[in-house]
C-alpha cells in the first residue's frame, strides 16, 4: 500500500511536470502558498470596503462625541492598508497578459532609451568632427592672412622632399611700411598700367600688347637707391630671356649664360688692357686670346698641361669661343687648326662640323670615342668634349674650366638643349631638366650661398633651370626683396611659367593686396587682386572671391562698386571698368557676381545700411523692402521701440524715396510695399503710446486694419483673425506687442474717462466704445491661428476685466 504523498512532495512532482518547458528568458508562473495569501487579503479588503454598513449604535456614540462617521468611513476606505506592512521584494504576476503587457513596455522604454544614446553619440561625434573642421578652416584662413605657413613646391621639390632631403619654404607675411612707399608707388603704377591694357585685350579676347618686363626694370632702376643692390635688374634680365613660354626656358637660360659670359670676357680684357694686347678693333679672336692672357698672367705663366701652338692655347680658345655662343667662330677657328687638331683627334672637326649643323645623326658619325685621362689632361678640350657630348668625360676632368656657379649651369643646360643630337649619335640616356632641377633643389640655397652674402644668386640658378614656382616663393622669403617677390611672380604668371593654379603665386598677390589695404591704399589693392587672372581666366572665381572678400572689409561700396544718385542716376565704380577681366561682360552678371554676394553676407551679418545699399545698387528693389521689413520686425521683437529709430528712417527714406521714381515704383511688389508701410505704421504707433499720445496712437494703429476696432468689431473679428494668416512674419511675430499696446492704449483713455469730473453722455458712449473695442480684441485674440506667450493671454485679461 502506497504512503500518501505530503504537499510538499505534491508540490515537488507537479514542478517535475513542466521541467523540461521552462525557459529562461519565461519567468514561472509560481502560484505557492504566498500568492494565495495576498491575493486572499486583496479579496478580504474588497469585500470590507463593499461590506455592510456601521452598527447604529456605534454610529450614534461616534456622532455623540462629534464624530462624522460618513465622512471618516470614506476617508479609510480609501486607505490601502494590507500594502503599507509588507516588504518591498518584487513579486511574480501570475497574469500572462499582464506579464506580456509590462514586456512590451518595458522593451518600448529600453529601445528608446538606447535609440536616445545613441543619437547623443552620434550628435557629440558630429558635432565634434565640424568643431575640428571649423578650427582646421578658421586656422588656414588665418595662417593665409599672417602667411605663417607651408608653400606649395614645384614637382621637383616635391619629389625631393619627400625622400627627406630639404623642407618646404615658409615665406613670411609681406610688410608695407614708411620706407617702400616709394617702391609700392612705381611698382603699383606698373600694375594699373598693366591692368589698363588688359582691358581691351579681355574685351577682344587677344593678348594684351604692353611691356610689363621693360616697365618693372624702369622701375627697379629708379628704386636702386632703395634696394642698394642691383642684383634684381639680372633677374629681369633672365626673365626677359623667357618671354617666348616654357618651351624656350632651356634655350633662354644658354643664351642668357652666354651674354653674360661675353660681358665678363669683356670687362676682363677692358681692365687689363696691357696685359690683354688685343689691339685698336679686336676681332672675336683677339678677345679671346687676350682674355685668355689675362687668365693666364695671374698664374704667371701658360699651364703645362695645356695644348699650345703658337703661344695660342688651342682648346682654350675653342671652349672660350664655345662658351661665349659663339659657334659659327668656332667652327671656322676649328678648320683652320685642322691640322694641328687631328694629330690628338682625328675626327673632331668633322663632328664639331656636324654637331653645331644639327647633322650628326644623319650623317653617321659616332660620338662615343674611347676617353681617358692622358688624352684629355687638357682640361678646357674635356669640357667641350663634355659639351658637345663627344666621349664620356668624367666630371674631374673639367674642374680646370668649369668654376663658378654660371659655368656649371651653363655645362648642364647645353647638355640638355642639345640633347637631341648628343643621344641620337651616342645611344647614352638622354639628359633632362627635370633631373637638373631635382639636383639644384637637393643641394639647396646653402650650398650656393653658404655665407648668406649673396641671397639672389640662389635665386639665379632656381630661374636658370626653370623652377620657376620655388623661385618665386624664395624670393618672397627675404625680407628686402618681397615687394619685388610679387612683381617677379607677376611677370612669371605673364610670360605662363607658372602652374595654374598657383598657390604661390596667389598668396602672393592676396598678402600684397591685404598688405595695401591695411595701408588705405583701397584701389591699388583692388588692381593686384586683377592679377589673380592673369595667368590663366580658370582664376575668374578665385578672384571675385577674394576682390567680394577684400570690399566686405573695406566698405567702401559707393567708391568701388558705385552708387545710385538722388535724380536716380547711376555713378559707375572705380571696379566697373576692369570687369572684363573677371570675365564679366553685363550689368546683370556684375549684379549677380559681386553686388548680391555682397549684400547677402551684410544682410546675414545685420549691416543694414550696407545691404539697402548693395541691394539698391543690384537694382533689386523689391529686396531692399524685404531686408528693410525684417529689420524692423526683428529691432521691434527683441529690443522694442528704442533701436527702431535707425531702422525706422532708412525705411520711411527708402520707401518715400522708390514710391516718387516712377521706373522703380513700376516694379514694386504690392506686398512687400504694404508690410513695410504696415510696420512704419505700427512703429510710430508704439512710438506714439510710448510717449503718451494714446488717442493719436489709437488712430495709427486703427488705420493699419490689423484689429478690429472699427464698426462691429466682435463679429469683424474673424475676418481680421483670417487675414492675419496672410500677412508677413515680420509683422505677425509683433502681434503680442500690438495687441498689448493696443489693449493699453484703451485702457489708459478709459482711465483717463472714467476719472474726469465731469462724466455727460458723450463720454459715458465713449467709454462704452473703449469696452466694446477692448471686448472685441480679446475674441480676436482668441481666435488668431498662432502661438503667442502665455502673459500676453493674462496680460489682455486683466486690461479687459479693468474695463469690464
Amino acid at each position: 500500500m502506497t504512503q500518501p504523498l505530503s504537499l510538499s512532495a505534491l508540490l515537488e512532482e507537479s514542478k517535475r511536470l513542466t521541467s523540461h518547458l521552462t525557459s529562461a528568458e519565461i519567468p514561472t508562473v509560481k502560484r505557492g502558498i504566498d500568492l494565495l495569501e495576498s491575493e486572499s487579503r486583496k479579496l478580504v479588503a474588497r469585500s470590507a470596503r463593499d461590506g455592510r454598513p456601521l452598527d447604529p449604535r456605534a454610529q450614534a456614540m461616534l456622532a455623540s462625541a462629534g464624530v462624522d462617521t460618513d465622512e471618516l468611513a470614506n476617508n479609510s476606505a480609501s486607505a490601502a492598508l494590507l500594502s503599507a506592512f509588507e516588504l518591498l521584494q518584487p513579486a511574480y504576476d501570475a497574469n500572462v497578459a499582464s506579464f506580456l503587457s509590462q514586456q512590451q513596455e518595458q522593451s518600448i522604454i529600453n529601445a528608446i532609451e538606447e535609440s536616445e544614446l545613441s543619437t547623443l553619440d552620434d550628435f557629440d561625434r558630429n558635432m565634434a568632427a565640424h568643431m575640428n573642421h571649423v578650427w582646421e578652416d578658421t586656422q588656414r584662413r588665418l595662417f593665409e592672412e599672417l602667411g605663417q605657413f607651408q608653400g606649395a613646391a614645384s614637382s621637383a621639390t616635391a619629389a625631393f622632399v619627400s625622400s627627406g632631403g630639404a623642407h618646404a619654404y615658409s615665406a613670411p607675411a609681406i610688410r608695407v611700411t614708411a620706407t617702400t612707399h616709394p617702391r609700392l608707388d612705381r611698382y603699383a603704377q606698373v600694375v594699373r598700367d598693366l591692368n589698363d591694357a588688359r582691358v581691351p585685350a579681355a574685351v577682344r579676347s587677344v593678348a594684351p600688347q604692353f611691356n610689363l618686363l621693360g616697365a618693372l626694370e624702369t622701375a627697379t632702376a629708379e628704386s636702386s637707391l632703395e634696394l642698394k643692390s642691383k642684383q634684381i635688374s639680372q633677374i629681369w634680365r633672365i626673365l626677359s630671356h623667357y618671354s617666348s613660354g616654357p618651351d624656350s626656358v632651356v634655350a633662354g637660360a644658354c643664351s642668357y649664360l652666354e651674354e653674360t659670359f661675353v660681358e665678363h670676357v669683356d670687362r676682363l680684357v677692358a681692365q687689363y688692357p696691357h696685359d690683354a694686347n688685343v689691339g685698336g678693333i679686336p676681332s672675336v679672336h683677339r678677345k679671346v686670346q687676350g682674355y685668355l692672357r689675362v687668365l693666364f698672367g695671374r698664374l704667371g705663366r701658360v699651364p703645362a698641361f695645356l695644348e699650345v701652338f703658337n703661344d695660342d692655347a688651342i682648346w682654350a680658345h675653342m671652349f672660350t669661343l664655345y662658351r661665349c655662343g659663339h659657334k659659327q667662330d668656332l667652327l671656322r677657328y676649328a678648320l683652320d687648326m685642322e691640322d694641328i687638331i687631328t694629330d690628338s683627334d682625328p675626327g673632331f672637326v668633322a663632328y664639331l662640323k656636324a654637331f653645331l649643323d644639327g647633322s650628326l645623326a644623319r650623317a653617321g658619325i659616332g660620338s662615343d670615342v674611347p676617353v681617358s685621362p692622358s688624352s684629355l689632361e687638357d682640361p678646357y678640350k674635356a669640357a667641350l668634349y663634355k659639351a658637345i657630348g663627344r666621349g664620356n668625360v668624367p666630371k674631374k676632368a673639367t674642374a680646370e674650366a668649369i668654376q663658378t656657379t654660371e659655368d656649371y649651369m651653363w655645362a648642364g643646360l647645353v647638355l640638355i638643349r642639345d640633347a637631341d643630337s648628343i643621344s641620337a649619335s651616342s645611344g647614352h640616356p638622354r639628359s633632362t631638366l627635370e633631373a637638373l632641377q631635382t639636383l639644384i633643389v637637393k643641394y639647396g640655397a646653402a650650398h650656393f650661398d653658404p655665407s648668406g652674402n649673396s641671397p639672389l644668386l640662389y635665386l639665379r640658378v632656381l630661374l636658370l633651370c626653370g623652377l620657376f614656382e620655388d623661385a618665386a616663393e624664395y624670393l618672397l622669403q627675404i625680407d628686402r626683396f618681397q615687394i619685388e617677390g610679387v612683381h617677379m611672380a607677376a611677370l612669371l604668371a605673364y610670360f605662363g611659367l607658372l602652374s595654374v593654379p598657383s598657390p604661390v603665386y596667389s598668396r602672393a598677390m592676396v598678402q600684397y593686396a591685404r598688405a595695401l589695404a591695411d595701408d588705405g591704399a583701397d584701389e591699388s589693392a583692388v588692381h593686384y587682386l586683377l592679377l589673380l587672372t592673369l595667368p590663366s581666366s580658370e582664376m575668374h572665381d578665385e578672384c571675385v572671391r577674394a576682390l567680394t572678400k577684400l570690399l566686405y572689409e573695406r566698405r567702401d561700396y559707393a567708391r568701388l562698386l558705385g552708387d545710385i544718385q538722388a535724380d536716380g542716376t547711376r555713378r559707375r565704380g572705380f571696379l566697373e571698368h576692369y570687369l572684363p577681366l573677371l570675365g564679366i561682360s553685363t550689368p546683370e552678371q556684375f549684379a549677380q557676381t559681386i553686388v548680391r554676394k555682397l549684400a547677402d553676407r551684410s544682410r546675414d551679418e545685420g549691416r543694414l545700411a550696407d545691404a539697402v545699399l548693395l541691394y539698391n545698387l543690384a537694382e533689386r528693389y523689391n529686396t531692399v523692402l524685404n531686408v528693410l521689413c525684417r529689420q524692423l520686425g526683428e529691432a521691434l521683437y527683441q529690443t522694442g521701440i528704442e533701436a527702431v529709430s535707425e531702422v525706422e528712417g532708412v525705411a520711411r527714406a527708402v520707401l518715400e524715396h522708390y514710391q516718387q521714381r516712377e521706373h522703380i515704383a513700376r516694379v514694386l511688389d504690392e506686398r512687400a510695399v504694404s508690410t513695410c508701410s504696415t510696420l512704419l505704421a505700427v512703429t510710430e504707433f508704439v512710438a506714439s503710446h510710448s510717449r503718451g499720445a494714446y488717442e493719436e496712437a489709437l488712430e495709427l494703429i486703427a488705420s493699419t486694419q490689423l484689429l478690429p476696432l472699427d464698426g462691429d468689431v466682435v463679429a469683424s473679428a474673424s475676418q481680421h483673425a483670417e487675414r492675419v494668416r496672410t500677412l508677413d512674419d515680420s509683422i505677425t511675430r509683433n502681434f503680442s506687442l500690438v495687441l498689448l499696446t493696443a489693449m493699453d492704449t484703451l485702457s489708459r483713455i478709459y482711465a483717463g474717462l472714467r476719472e474726469s469730473p465731469f462724466l455727460d453722455a458723450i463720454k459715458q458712449a465713449k467709454m462704452q466704445d473703449l469696452r466694446r473695442k477692448a471686448r472685441g480684441l480679446m475674441v480676436f485674440s482668441g481666435m488668431i491661428q498662432f502661438r503667442m506667450p502665455p502673459e500676453t493671454y493674462a496680460k489682455l485679461n486683466r486690461l479687459d476685466v479693468f474695463m469690464n
